[in-house]
């Protein structure tokens, strides 16, 4: 089990890289901003194709008509190009600013995680944005709602194998296995949707 000095350390650790990606990322939008914007092609218009020579005797033949062309073959319009404000990015310049952004305030998850702690209880790992409307859920199907569940709490371990655990040795065993509920849970998200 880690100490408290090691993850501290990780911690630490952590903050440093989150920086080193977070200048990163800043410098990438700089360069991405400073990158020369790419030109709009004009619109080349068509005019008449010029029919292959013909042979004398068809130009005897065929008395010279002049159709005025069909109204969607007629050449639209010279219209001026402009030039977009910015240029757009590359698909590989967004994947890599998409990598190093932070993620939105809200994913769109609602509940996170679920697992059961004890017999007839039901431990629900949700969103913040969401608490209200899940409450008012259960409250409407007259569900109850345990605020007061510690899962910490030694009384809590239903598992025969820690009776014979004295007072302390029950309370790390509860420590224990919240925390791998918590870790299991937390390896089993997904990450950051990016939009």
């Amino acid at each position: 089990m880690p100490t408290i000095n090691q993850l501290q350390a990780e911690l630490a650790a952590a903050k440093a890289e989150i920086n080193r990606l977070q200048q990163q990322n800043a410098s990438l939008l700089e360069r991405l901003a400073q990158s020369p914007s790419t030109t709009v092609p004009k619109r080349v218009l068509i005019a008449t194709v010029p029919h292959p020579p013909a042979s004398p005797s068809s130009l005897q033949l065929k008395p010279p008509t002049k159709r005025p062309p069909p109204p969607e073959l007629e050449p639209a319009p010279l219209q001026k190009a402009s030039k977009p404000k910015y240029a757009p990015p590359l698909p590989s310049q967004t994947t890599a600013a998409r990598t190093f952004s932070p993620p939105s305030t809200n994913q769109g998850n609602r509940v996170l995680d679920i697992h059961y702690p004890d017999h007839h209880l039901v431990v629900l790992l949700i969103h913040n944005n969401y608490e209200a409307e899940v409450r008012s859920q259960l409250e409407k199907f007259e569900i109850p709602i345990h605020d007061d569940y510690d899962p910490l709490d030694p009384n809590n371990l239903r598992n025969p194998y820690y009776d014979d655990f004295d007072q302390d040795e029950k309370e790390c065993a509860a420590w224990s296995v919240f925390t791998q509920r918590v870790i299991r849970a937390i390896r089993r998200l997904k990450g950051p949707r990016c939009t």
